[in-house]
């Protein structure tokens, strides 16, 4: 049994009308391409595990549909409790939601109430660090003060305790998941392209970010597990890490621009 978990990010209910406009267009979707998506995911029989329900089962302790997939929103942008949960719980699917404390509260983005109430409707919180940096370039020290006051943080005003962390922009190494062990999480998402399967490292889950140009179908196929459709994206996610290599960070982000002019 392999399971797929897709990565969204910022999500508005019209082009030009998002209720919160830090995210990027390059990984923004509008509300009606999610309940695209999510029609075809219901019309096809899944249903949705949280990481908690996820690692769960990964140690045996839970059973899983067969098909089941794990919807992830990154970053605790406003319009997940304004748009997205409503819209979940209209298809009775389940979120897990990562957040960065440093954030919360900032224009755009989700209140401390806000996340209360998602957990009151089923959701799953986790943690994205505490001010969204970039882990691996982090040193010791920082790395554990990222890590560790997000945690305790979330918890504190939340009431629960956190178990899942997702990577800022997907950046990882195995320093990085050593640190995660250690400031006592159990599960780790990545932006690595695959299925997840009860082998697979739980400090390194696989994810699918699902960004512009948008494809229900695409998305679908890789949900699936038709091989072909990984393949492709695959070869997306290793041009990009190239020409971030290649051009870095600046260089990268204006070429984005240029081809992608919302982003």
């Amino acid at each position: 049994m392999r399971i797929v978990a897709l990565t969204f990010h910022d999500v508005e209910e019209a082009p030009g009308r998002s209720p919160s406009s830090n995210g990027e267009g390059f990984y923004r979707v509008t509300l009606h391409q999610l309940e695209t998506l999510l029609t075809q995911l219901r019309r096809l029989g899944y249903q949705t595990a949280s990481s908690r329900q996820f690692r769960a089962w990964q140690q045996g302790q839970h059973a899983l549909p067969e098909r089941t997939v794990v919807l992830t929103f990154d970053d605790g942008y406003a319009g997940h409790f304004e748009l997205v949960a409503p819209l979940l719980l209209r298809y009775r699917f389940s979120g897990t939601f990562f957040v960065a404390p440093g954030l919360v509260g900032r224009p755009g983005y989700m209140h401390w109430d806000q996340l209360r109430r998602l957990i009151f409707l089923g959701m799953e919180i986790g943690s994205h660090g505490l001010t969204h940096r970039s882990l691996s370039a982090l040193s010791r020290a920082d790395l554990a003060q990222e890590l560790v006051h997000a945690k305790r943080m979330l918890e504190e005003q939340l009431g629960v305790t956190v178990r899942a962390i997702a990577a800022p922009g997907g950046f990882w190494n195995r320093a990085v998941a050593r640190a995660v062990a250690q400031a006592g999480y159990e599960a780790a998402w990545v932006s690595t392209i695959g299925t997840n399967g009860l082998e697979t490292n739980p400090l390194a889950l696989r994810r699918v970010v699902v960004r512009q140009p948008f494809s229900a179908e695409q998305v679908v196929t890789m949900v699936e597990g038709w091989q072909p459709a990984f393949w492709w994206a695959a070869s997306q996610q290793h041009l990009i890490r190239l020409l971030k290599r290649t051009l870095g960070i600046y260089g990268y982000e204006q070429l984005k621009r240029r081809l992608v002019p919302s982003a």
